[in-house]
């Protein structure tokens, strides 16, 4: 994944008009808000189930990664004395 980072974006990033890739972009962070954040093996991977999994299970992975970040080390550091 990083050398994709590394790599290939940049080399995608120059064949495309800057319009184009700021559209892809915005496209891109809507689309991160409604899929899982984890895998979930078990899940359907067909049509039209996969996309209805993937909306139920998204709100449950992203409320699991908040409590997993909770507390985060600046707090840990407030609270000792």
């Amino acid at each position: 994944m990083k050398t994709e980072e590394e790599n290939d974006l940049p080399m995608f990033e120059k064949t495309m008009e800057p319009d184009e890739s700021a559209a892809m972009a915005q496209s891109f962070m809507r689309t991160k808000k409604f899929v899982p954040t984890r895998s979930h093996p078990s899940a359907p991977d067909k049509p039209p189930f996969e996309t209805a999994a993937g909306l139920l299970a998204a709100p449950i992975d992203k409320l699991k990664d908040m409590f997993a970040s909770f507390p985060d080390e600046s707090d840990k550091t407030e609270t000792r004395i």
